[in-house]
């Protein structure tokens, strides 16, 4: 990378920020030799950063800043399922604008409310990405099981409930994910 354009050893390039520095073209060339990665429209990042665990992850986040990983995704991350994910989950709110990505994703809407509710911020390198916690994924998939799978949402609930974790923390949640009644019986059959 060019010792002259700090703004392209930073984690994310926005091309209107480097257009407003005179910079545009240089980013183009870049991406062209395959020094940036394209993540949407607009969005670069430096292909030369260490791999890590979870590179999609830190990626969606960069890629969309009000986004928040979900469903399998994040369900993956807390190891709670065996299932890889073919493509990243990512909630977004209801009302947002869907950007077009430039590797495998997957937008879910929430409403304002559900969007909000637990969410954890961990690090990925030197990355801040916003992600579901466990109790809050686990009733996402019970509540979203038509697009996860009904085997990936019950593998996640008995997975969650052998690795410790407590019934009462599902029930916290029960409201906001809106299933009261699945997550009752599930558990009813489970602890039974």
């Amino acid at each position: 990378m060019q010792k002259n354009m700090p703004e392209l050893r930073k984690e994310i390039t926005k091309l209107s920020s480097a257009k407003r520095r005179g910079r545009a073209s240089a980013v183009v060339r870049m991406a062209q030799a395959g020094g940036l990665q394209k993540l949407r429209p607009g969005i670069y990042r430096p292909t030369e950063r260490g791999g890590w665990a979870h590179q999609d992850l830190a990626d969606a986040c960069l890629a969309v800043p009000e986004g928040v990983i979900c469903l399998v995704s994040a369900l993956s991350y807390h190891g709670l399922t065996t299932t890889i994910p073919a493509e990243t989950w990512i909630a977004i709110p209801k009302t947002a604008w869907v950007p077009r990505m430039t590797f495998p994703t997957r937008f879910l809407r929430l409403g304002a409310e559900a969007h909000a509710a637990g969410i954890e911020t961990i690090k990925i390198g030197r990355t801040k990405v916003r992600i579901y916690n466990k109790a809050k994924t686990v009733c996402d998939a019970l509540r979203f099981r038509d697009k996860v799978g009904v085997e990936v949402a019950f593998e996640a609930l008995k997975t969650y409930l052998r690795l410790g974790g407590r019934p009462d923390e599902l029930l916290q949640w029960e409201a906001v994910c809106r299933v009261k009644s699945s997550l009752r019986d599930h558990l009813s059959l489970l602890l039974a």
